[in-house]
């Protein structure tokens, strides 16, 4: 599914890198089933390489959603979190109240393959000497602190903070190179690097969900087909290959 000139009644998508896999899924058995083409870009900044990348005043700022106005021919943009397409709304780069949540991924903490420091809840990533790091943008961005501030553990927590990283991508790696003991992110994670890192389950009235949402951007060139391609990622049947990669919907 690449991306070509001209659009010939294909709809195009633009995705984040760790939305990517369950999409293509879902876009296959579309295409089977409407003859609609599917055409899918995923993120290509560089805070989407399989590197831990810690942020700075330069990698920090990365912005998913100038990356889609400036390539300005997607129909469709796909965030691991619904406040990016707010910001899209806001400014004009996605049509307000266009928009579809295709469903959620679960907070969880990450440790390195063999959890070393122990790690089997939030309050373990208090205790001292463990090195904890989080994702200063995209998907992740803020999720500690709605965590460990219902917990009570914000000052705790803060105190262990050593790694602020470029987005998702950069936060997996520095827990598989064992840069870091913990970090926060989602059950789905699992699927990044599963030979090098853990998965470790928060109790469900610790956890946090966040959706993975898909929206009409203002400069659609197909927009029809594109409006049947949202409305079939938030059916069941397409909510089903997201829930195979750790995904969930309300009901579960």
């Amino acid at each position: 599914m690449v991306v070509q000139n001209g659009s010939n009644g294909t709809v195009r998508i633009f995705s984040a890198k760790a939305c990517a896999a369950p999409l293509e899924e879902a876009a296959k058995a579309f295409e089977e089933q409407t003859g609609i083409k599917v055409a899918i870009s995923v993120c290509g900044r560089h805070c989407a390489e399989g590197v831990a990348e810690e942020a700075t005043g330069q990698t920090g700022g990365d912005d998913f959603l100038l990356e889609i106005a400036d390539a300005g021919i997607h129909d469709l943009a796909i965030a691991g979190a619904e406040y990016l397409l707010d910001d899209g709304e806001v400014r004009g780069i996605v049509q307000k109240r266009r928009r579809r949540t295709i469903a959620y991924r679960t907070s969880s903490i990450i440790v390195p393959r063999g959890n070393p420091k122990n790690i089997t809840c939030v309050e373990d990533m208090a205790g001292p000497g463990v090195r904890v790091g989080i994702s200063v943008i995209d998907c992740l961005k803020g999720l500690w602190e709605d965590i460990s501030g219902r917990l009570g553990l914000l000052e705790k927590i803060r105190r262990n903070i050593c790694y602020y990283a470029n987005g998702c991508i950069a936060i997996v790696e520095a827990v598989a190179t064992g840069q870091i003991d913990a970090a926060f992110g989602w059950t789905a994670f699992r699927d990044l690097e599963p030979e090098r890192i853990e998965i470790v389950e928060m109790p469900r009235e610790q956890q946090v969900l966040r959706g993975t949402c898909v929206g009409l951007l203002s400069f659609a060139k197909e927009p029809e087909n594109a409006e049947r391609l949202m409305d079939y990622l938030a059916t069941a049947e397409a909510r089903e290959f997201y829930k195979a990669h750790g995904w969930c919907t309300v009901e579960d």
